[in-house]
């Protein structure tokens, strides 16, 4: 992870260390056979809505307690913040922040699934450090 060990509280830089962890968590537990694909993609999510939230709070914008990466990408938007990816691609990674916590909810992502959502994640992470 890269910034300072331990920015503001709610700082931009405070999410983005939070969403950085996330990613780390996922990018470890991808080649793991005894780390379940559900676990992968949801800390992949949460990195995503992390650094969506980072950008949210270093201009000054108020979110609602969401894991609805659409809505929040529709947020940077009306923002006029330049948004570089295909919305659907990220609010793909949407279900995986509660349906994949639990048993019997989502069903088992696959290993593409995991893969594609942790690359996702890395792009908005990156991103979002760009804009920060």
């Amino acid at each position: 992870m890269s910034g300072p060990a331990n920015p503001p509280a709610g700082s931009p830089q405070d999410w983005l260390r939070h969403a950085a962890s996330d990613l780390h968590l996922a990018g470890l537990a991808l080649p793991d056979p005894e780390v379940l694909r559900n676990q992968v993609a949801f800390h992949a999510q949460q990195a995503a809505e992390k650094s969506l939230k980072a950008v949210l709070v270093a201009r000054s914008i108020h979110f609602p307690r969401t894991h609805d990466l659409e809505a929040l990408i529709e947020m940077i938007q009306l923002a006029g913040i330049v948004w570089p990816f295909a919305v659907s691609e990220i609010a793909a990674l949407t279900p995986f922040a509660v349906e994949t916590r639990y048993p019997g909810g989502l069903g088992q992502v696959t290993d593409t699934e995991a893969r594609d959502a942790v690359d996702g994640a890395r792009r908005v992470l990156e991103w979002s450090r760009g804009i920060i």
